[in-house]
């Protein structure tokens, strides 16, 4: 994971890696709906598999920074 100077930066990297990973989901999932070679299906499925593990890295990423948040202030 990349560094960051606050806890509201490094959520917002973790954010974007999370948008990265499933948008090279929905882009892999989408090139099967229009691929006729077995060569290219299975090459695009490969990547659907790296790109889920991908976003199961990211996710937890993404819980392991949104775990270290401040709690919100409670008005009142």
């Amino acid at each position: 994971m990349e560094k960051t100077d606050t806890p509201e930066s490094a959520l917002r990297v973790a954010r974007h890696n999370v948008r990265g990973r499933l948008n090279a989901l929905k882009l892999c999932i989408s090139a099967l709906e229009i691929l006729n070679d077995p060569k290219e299906v299975q090459e695009f499925l490969a990547m659907i598999d790296q790109s889920a593990d991908a976003m199961v890295v990211a996710l937890d990423d993404f819980d392991a920074v949104s775990d270290r948040m401040p709690a919100p202030q409670q008005q009142g």
